[in-house]
């Protein structure tokens, strides 16, 4: 806490910094200046709105709302390039982005330096539904349709009125609706590495419905070997508005998908041949079903009331051929549930309050069925067959007062109730059953210091539950999990700037510390740390940084987006940890972490940018530089071993779009990794059981080379008379 103050007393410069752009805008609308504003691009401004509670109600400002909120719309997802959901935010402050898997649609996101490890600390929604696996909170990013995508809302940090397992932030994705003009989209795209993507979708209003519908087949030979994909989503989006006051919606999503997995090379190999596959056969396949319904209505006495139902189902199975194992695993998941959400906006001169009052229902009934086996021991197979039903329960209130033009005061509080019942069919002895429970707060202050610049602090609460796995399941002899684990806890200050630079651009700053207390991770047990190795809760880590963003745009010709992170992740007490037993040598792998040690996986620093000309009116060129900088490994905890080394990627792109008869034709091409370089975005380190003498070594996940993916889309618009 001592550390975040002194980082506080940076606020006299960004009030320096905001005094700055004010006044160079109050200079610029000055009579003198009033030919030379006639001649130039003024920069448009949208107003900027944001679902600031559970669902969306009374409209937020982003210049009110007490924390760092990026918004990325399906235009600038369109102009990016982007493939999956995962591209389309890598270059965003704050994001931890890795390729873990080995192919191009299953990469890892999280946020504010939690890596993903041992559990994902970002929570993710499609349409107010947690989208979070039940089992280990993991996202399968491959399930949601990009181009269905209207926007993605990404608020980072700790986030008390969106529930549990959001210690980095919340993901809030919306889908679209249907158009208020008739139009049917087809496009298709080929690339290297055998990528192929067709897709149609069409949208319009039929009266007072509104309707969306979307197909998409993409597919990829892979830059790996084995590593290819398929994937087929159906989206559909049914909209009614039978009166002003009244919105409903339905939306339904079906994807199956077979994505081959290529996984992590020794980094020996991977300096020599990148495109190799170490143990082939690894694949996951997926068949999900998605509805959600929801619906808004405005009712007397400043009220107006929201809510959602949702039902989500999910079969997976995975084969994973391991150095010393192979195992199959079959997952089943089934959630449906829903929320209510009531809403005051009161008014009156300079002067406004909304209440929102909330609770939420989820049940979660999956199992889990398990095979495998040592390959030195073929005979001995493990196998396990558990199920699992999970109750959540919650109720949320969330209060923000403007007092006047120039202060803005916010407060929520939310209480989750989580009960498991664990069933373990091989083993009877581990039935189990815990629940969790927690109260969580969050305040802000907002001084707005014009229209379009403010600054702002905010304090709040997160916590995580701890998953099925960490608890309860056992496979094989030398199981990890722990029924007495308790949940993890986190607090969360910010302090940050926003402003419209004059006529240019636009600024955000924000700097951040989360303290997490009782994170979960697999400590070394007494005294030869085999078999007792297990998940235990840790006294303490942090997390502070920095996340700086710049906008601007040059007339109307150039425009320009800079996104830096500073992420400091560190340990605050001595850890003895035991990430696997060394199979080889046939004794304990130990680690030794003192305090302030750097957490594996979260880059220091982070540097995007992007830069866009538009030399005629329809034609753009893009070109985008991403520079990480050095990370630990995985495993290497103490900081002793070589780190993963800092990569530099530029990429880039043109289009062009052109009315035609009908519609609108557009032709795009995009180039990653222009340099062609030989870089890695995840590593761990293991022995090598299969090469050489065993072995600790780094293994590590090659990035594609130097590619390309280009193709045409035709839009034909019907314009209603």
């Amino acid at each position: 806490m001592r550390s975040f103050v002194r980082w506080i007393l940076m606020l006299p410069v960004v009030l320096s910094f905001m005094n700055a752009s004010l006044t160079t805008h109050a200079q610029d609308s000055s009579p003198d200046t009033e030919g030379q504003q006639a001649e130039e691009v003024e920069v448009k401004v949208e107003e900027v709105v944001i679902t600031d509670t559970r669902l969306p109600s009374a409209e937020a400002d982003i210049y009110s709302v007490p924390s760092k909120v990026t918004v990325v719309t399906a235009k600038e997802i369109q102009e990016s390039g982007a493939k999956t959901v995962q591209e389309a935010l890598q270059n965003i402050t704050g994001v931890v982005w890795y390729d873990q898997i080995g192919n191009a649609f299953q990469q890892t996101i999280d946020l504010r330096g939690f890596s993903g490890q041992p559990v994902p600390n970002t929570s993710v929604f499609v349409d107010g539904v947690r989208v979070n696996e039940p089992d280990f909170n993991t996202v399968n990013f491959d399930l949601i349709p990009l181009e269905a995508i209207e926007r993605i809302e990404v608020l980072p940090g700790s986030s008390a009125i969106y529930g549990k397992n959001a210690l980095g932030g919340v993901i809030n994705i919306i889908t679209k609706r249907g158009a208020e003009e008739r139009q049917a989209t087809g496009d298709v795209a080929f690339g290297s590495f055998g990528r192929q993507r067709y897709n149609l979708n069409a949208s319009g209003p039929l009266g007072k419905f509104d309707y969306y519908a979307n197909v998409t087949r993409e597919q990829e030979v892979g830059f790996r070997q084995d590593s290819s994909a398929g994937i087929s989503r159906i989206f559909g989006k049914l909209g009614y508005r039978p009166t002003e006051a009244t919105d409903l919606a339905v939306a339904y999503t079906y994807v199956k998908d077979k994505l081959e997995q290529a996984g992590t090379l020794p980094i020996s190999l991977a300096e020599v041949d990148p495109t190799l596959n170490f143990t082939p056969g690894d694949q996951d396949d997926k068949d999900s079903n998605f509805v959600r319904i929801n619906g808004r209505h405005t009712l007397p006495f400043d009220l107006s009331l929201a809510a959602n139902a949702f039902y989500r189902q999910l079969e997976n199975e995975s084969f994973v051929n391991g150095q010393t194992s192979q195992s199959t695993r079959l997952f089943n998941v089934e959630s449906w549930g829903g929320i209510a959400q009531l809403t005051h906006d009161w008014e009156h001169s300079h002067y406004r309050n909304t209440l929102v009052l909330g609770g939420e229902y989820t049940r979660n009934d999956f199992g889990d069925e398990f095979f495998g086996f040592f390959k030195s021991f073929p005979d001995f197979p493990v196998e396990t067959k558990t199920s699992t039903d999970e109750d959540i329960a919650a109720l949320y209130a969330q209060d923000t007062l403007h007092l006047g033009t120039w202060l803005v005061l916010s407060g929520g509080l939310r209480y989750d109730h989580d009960q498991f019942s664990f069933i373990d069919n091989t083993t009877p002895g581990n039935n189990n059953s815990k629940r969790f429970s927690r109260v969580t707060p969050r305040a802000g202050v907002t001084f707005r210091l014009h229209q379009r610049a403010s600054i702002y602090f905010n304090y709040s609460q997160g916590f995580r539950v701890p998953t099925v796995d960490e608890l309860f399941t056992s496979r094989g002899p030398f199981g990890t999990s722990d029924p007495n684990l308790k949940p993890v806890r986190s607090e969360n200050f910010e302090v940050g700037a926003k402003a419209q630079l004059g006529r240019w651009g636009d600024a955000t700053l924000a700097l951040f510390q989360i303290t997490a207390q009782d994170e979960i991770l697999l400590v070394c047990g007494e005294p030869s740390c085999f078999p007792t190795a297990t998940n235990q809760n840790v006294e303490e880590t942090r997390r502070r940084g920095i996340e700086l963003t710049l906008r601007g745009r040059y007339d109307r010709h150039i425009d320009a987006v800079l996104n830096y992170t500073f992420t400091e992740a560190t340990f605050q007490n001595d850890l003895t940890l035991n990430p696997f037993f060394d199979v080889v040598n046939l004794e304990p792998f130990i680690i030794n972490v003192q305090q302030g040690n750097t957490i594996p996986l979260v880059p220091k620093h982070r540097l995007s940018v992007t830069g866009n000309w538009h030399p005629i009116a329809g034609l753009t060129f893009s070109l985008s530089g991403l520079y990480v900088s050095k990370q630990f490994l995985l495993n290497d905890e103490s900081n002793q071993r070589a780190p993963l080394q800092a990569y530099f990627v530029l990429n880039g792109g043109a289009s062009y779009e052109r009315r035609v008869p009908g519609g609108r034709l557009t032709v795009f091409l995009t180039l990653t990794n222009l340099l062609d370089n030989n870089y890695f975005t995840f590593g761990i380190y293991s022995p090598n059981v299969l090469t050489g003498d065993g072995a600790v070594e780094a293994f590590v996940t090659p990035a594609p080379s130097i590619a390309a993916f280009g193709g045409l889309s035709y839009r034909f618009e019907s314009f209603p008379q």
